[in-house]
């Protein structure tokens, strides 16, 4: 991997940025050692003999490139340090990458307390301290409640009722209008139960029943949570496999599709020494891979890496893929044509087709 700082325009911090380095930024921590002394890990109370993990605030990948955000915790304590020794760790894998780094001259904040200690192996970085909320307004002062105005008293007034006055043409008339009442309420009766109700009793037979619509059927409940790909991978490590068993694995991840585990496994059976799972690992760099596996960026030099590891231990296709590499060239990886030679033979002696009928085109 490579990495540089950057200073920002605050004293104290600054941006560590680490290019060529496949890993997630979730959970990654750093270990810093200087030269001198016997006290060479930093920590975020002061340096140590031991090594020390720090944590980072922020952790951020920002096309292709790792960006760790740095506060005073370390940026004053690196103060008139030329350089230091970088390692990188992946939570569940391991270290993944180490290099010197050179370390810039920066304005210091002096924010740092020397005289705190604190020995956990892994140390939070501590972030900056957010500012103070504003205190919030003074309080009115009271004021009590205006009294309700008394509702208005209603006005009462006294009336008197009128006297009825009994004539013998009232009498006459209260008579006739009595009748005429009986008769039109005989009359609407005789309408009614006649007419009226045997009509609506058959339009209501002639209905048909109403059948309710059936519920909807009910939404499935959410199922658990899909675990990430670094939760599957690092539970399977748990179990403690034998490379030939995370070789399975991994081939079986891929032909599941799920390519990022199996770049995972085969890492780690590569790193244990299976050829073959390095032969697998080497391809992801292959700049001669069509399409890229898994959209990795092409990097001759490490795929070569891997490819010359497995072709020392006698894989006949890492031999055969190396000397192609190796003939064409790629970043960061000059072409050889005699050595390209030289392992197509190797991968020929042991009845490799396609190496036999690369060197056919190879010139003599």
């Amino acid at each position: 991997m490579r990495a540089s700082v950057h200073p920002q325009a605050e004293p104290g911090y600054a941006t560590l940025r680490i290019s060529e380095l496949d890993a997630s930024p979730d959970g990654l921590t750093v270990s810093i050692q200087r030269q001198q002394g016997p006290e060479s890990h930093l920590a975020d109370d002061g340096w140590r003999r031991t090594e020390a993990w720090l944590q980072p605030a922020q952790v951020a990948r920002i096309k292709g490139v790792l960006e760790f955000q740095l506060g005073p915790e370390i940026c004053d304590r690196l103060a008139g340090i030329a350089t230091i020794r970088l390692r990188v760790k992946e939570p569940d894998i391991g270290v993944v990458g180490t290099t010197v780094v050179a370390w810039p001259q920066m304005l210091t904040s002096g924010a740092v307390d020397l005289s705190s200690r604190n020995h956990d192996d892994t140390v939070r970085l501590r972030s900056r301290a957010p500012e103070p909320p504003p205190p919030p307004p003074p309080a009115p002062p009271f004021e009590p409640a205006p009294e309700p105005e008394p509702a208005p008293m209603p006005e009462l007034r006294a009336e008197r009722e009128p006297l009825l006055e009994e004539s013998s043409g009232g009498r006459t008339k209260w008579l006739i209008a009595a009748t005429i009442v009986l008769l039109l309420a005989g009359g609407g009766y005789f309408a009614y139960t006649n007419y009226i109700q045997p009509h609506e009793e058959s339009q209501a037979s002639a209905e048909p029943t109403s059948v309710p619509a059936p519920a909807p059927p009910a939404a499935p409940a959410p199922g658990a949570p899909k675990k990430s790909v670094r939760e599957t991978v690092a539970e399977y490590f748990a179990t403690n496999p034998t490379p030939e068993a995370m070789l399975a694995k991994a081939r079986q991840f891929a032909d599941g599709g799920d390519m990022n585990a199996a770049f995972l496994v085969w890492r780690r059976a590569a790193e244990a020494g299976s050829a073959p799972a390095q032969v697998e690992l080497a391809t992801f760099y292959d700049p001669l891979s069509k399409p890229p596996r898994a959209g990795f960026t092409p990097d001759g030099a490490r795929a070569a890496d891997w490819y010359e590891r497995a072709a020392l231990a006698g894989n006949a296709e890492a031999q055969r893929r190396y000397g192609l590499l190796l003939a064409k060239g790629g970043p960061g990886l000059p072409a050889d044509q005699g050595r390209a030679k030289s392992w197509l033979q190797q991968a020929a002696a042991q009845n490799d087709a396609e190496a036999k009928k690369a060197l056919e085109t190879m010139p003599k």
